[in-house]
């Protein structure tokens, strides 16, 4: 019956309240003031890994994971943009961490996950997105992961303090990203740093889209992946690496490609010019799903298990934030895009799994033709128009 019938859920507009957080638009001009925090989330020696499908457990969990945050006011208006060294951000997670950090729901918080699939999982509270990849849920993981983000953004607010801002970009064809499904990658490479009026790095937020995926499949070894080992090579200050639209995007396997990240984006910032009076925005809206819908890659016998078993695990909205940031706007998507959504976005640069997590996002033509990574996505060939990335054919 489960593969024949459908399972009924509730198309309903989204609430008052979503993942702790309300609907808003806000916009400040005036000095800079920034602030950053950075926690190690604390893991027992077998945690459970996300990533892949099944229950995995690390055997080797001595390298540190950690959330980071940054911090930006305005004029009194302040956004947060916090990552965590985890596979994804379920929407419960992203309410748990505002609880622990005693934010209020008018709070501007980007919350992304920096998405390696050797980090801790268990965060999701289903036990199909636990098989799927999630990991299988654990309570107490899922809190000690919501408490190191919710450190890192209390930190991040209590330093706060006079900065400048640098943001630079560019095209990086050469870079280590590799399309590993029909469709063009987005070679964009993006860089942010905020630092006190006498030099000093705050911290740094660095945004490229190619999948953690360096560690093998088979290693039990809690690890970061690609976007640790960069903030490793960067840091003193926090360094967040968030995913651009990586949703086909993988690497190259004769790089060593968090060296290449960590110096193109070190000299990308070395030319940026600073400034200190600048024009932040937030925008963060509260967006409808529509219901599942198994792509044509999937055979035909199995498209209504599988639809059904996305009704079960969906959340029933989503939320999209927009941060303006001096001359960069940075748009949260709850998933994964494919690399042609995230070209066709710019001058506008993604954030991937960010805020909660609706699956990968196709083009609505290869999802039709059940190409590219069609048949990985959940909600049908509309989800990039509902969540505002695509227009047109």
């Amino acid at each position: 019956m489960f593969c024949a019938l459908p399972v009924r859920t509730v198309q309903r507009l989204p609430g008052i309240v979503v993942h702790g957080r309300v609907a808003l638009e806000l916009l400040g001009v005036g000095s800079l003031r920034a602030g950053a925090g950075k926690a190690r989330i604390a893991l027992g020696p077998h945690p459970v890994l996300a990533g892949y499908p099944g229950k995995r457990r690390a055997d080797d969990a001595s390298e540190p994971v950690y959330a980071r945050a940054i911090a930006l006011e305005v004029e009194g208006l302040r956004v947060l943009i916090a990552s965590i060294d985890t596979l994804l951000i379920p929407g419960a997670l992203e309410e748990e961490v505002m609880r622990r950090a005693r934010l209020p729901p008018l709070t501007c918080l980007l919350l992304a996950a920096t998405h390696t699939h050797s980090g801790p999982g268990g965060a999701w509270d289903s036990a199909i997105a636990g098989w799927l990849g999630a990991g299988p849920f654990d309570g107490a993981q899922r809190d000690a992961i919501a408490q190191a983000a919710a450190d890192a953004l209390v930190e991040a607010i209590a330093t706060l303090g006079p900065a400048e801002l640098l943001v630079a970009r560019e095209e990086w064809p050469d870079g280590p990203a590799r399309a590993r499904s029909a469709g063009p990658v987005d070679s964009q490479l993006v860089a942010l740093r905020v630092r006190r009026p006498s030099g000093d790095d705050i911290a740094t937020l660095i945004d490229y889209p190619m999948h953690p995926t360096t560690v093998p499949r088979s290693s039990r070894r809690l690890s970061g992946d690609w976007p640790a080992k960069v903030s490793a090579a960067l840091e003193g200050p926090p360094v967040l690496v968030v995913q651009g639209a990586s949703g086909n995007a993988s690497w190259d396997r004769r790089a060593d490609v968090a060296a290449a990240v960590a110096k193109e984006a070190q000299e990308l910032l070395r030319k940026a010019e600073p400034v200190r009076h600048i024009q932040i925005g937030c925008q963060a809206r509260f967006v409808a799903l529509p219901p599942p819908q198994a792509s044509p890659a999937i055979p035909w016998l199995f498209r209504r298990a599988f639809a059904n078993a996305v009704a079960i695990v969906r959340q029933p909205s989503a939320i999209e934030t927009r941060l303006r940031v001096g001359p960069l706007t940075l748009v949260g998507v709850p998933g994964e895009p494919v690399g042609e959504i995230g070209r066709r976005m710019h001058p506008d640069v993604i954030v991937g799994l960010a805020d909660g997590y609706a699956g990968y996002i196709e083009t609505p033509n290869r999802w039709a033709e059940g190409e590219g990574e069609a048949s990985r996505t959940w909600f049908g060939p509309g989800l990039a128009q509902v969540l505002g990335l695509w227009s047109g054919q």
